[in-house]
């Protein structure tokens, strides 16, 4: 039976949960990634974010006022934007992410997956995060 380590990408993008929503983004973008694993100060994965995370805080709390948009001098919403940029990623990731050890086999991450609509799971060794499994290397192992 085929591991997670099997597939699993090993040099993972990660960004801190003190980074801010500008940085997050930019790292997403940069690397052609949706989302990342989340650190804090001992490497320990913390959350996750994604592009959807980033779009809820500009969606929801942050900016009503797109319903509006057109009645906004630029100005206004230049200051709702810089200030969304500087949330903090530990604000608004998705905390305590299921994690998966890397002797797993990839049925049980895919299960995980299609449970709980994940795209990704950390995957971790001791507790320390080695790599990270997404449906993409899923579908391409199977």
């Amino acid at each position: 039976m085929r591991t997670v380590r099997e597939i699993m990408t090993k040099n993972v993008v990660t960004i801190s949960e003190d980074d801010t929503l500008l940085e997050a983004a930019e790292i997403l973008r940069k690397n052609g990634i949706s989302g990342a694993p989340v650190l804090d100060e001992e490497g320990e994965v913390v959350g996750i974010i994604s592009e959807a995370d980033v779009l809820k805080v500009l969606e929801a709390e942050r900016f009503p006022f797109f319903k509006l948009f057109h009645l906004m001098e630029r100005e206004d919403i230049k200051e709702e934007l810089e200030k969304a940029a500087k949330t903090r990623v530990g604000d608004v990731m998705s905390k305590n992410p299921k994690t998966i050890d890397a002797d797993a086999s990839i049925y049980d991450a895919a299960s995980i997956m299609h449970s709980r609509g994940f795209n990704r799971l950390p995957v971790v060794e001791n507790g320390k995060l080695v790599g990270i499994v997404a449906r993409a290397d899923i579908l391409a192992a199977l």
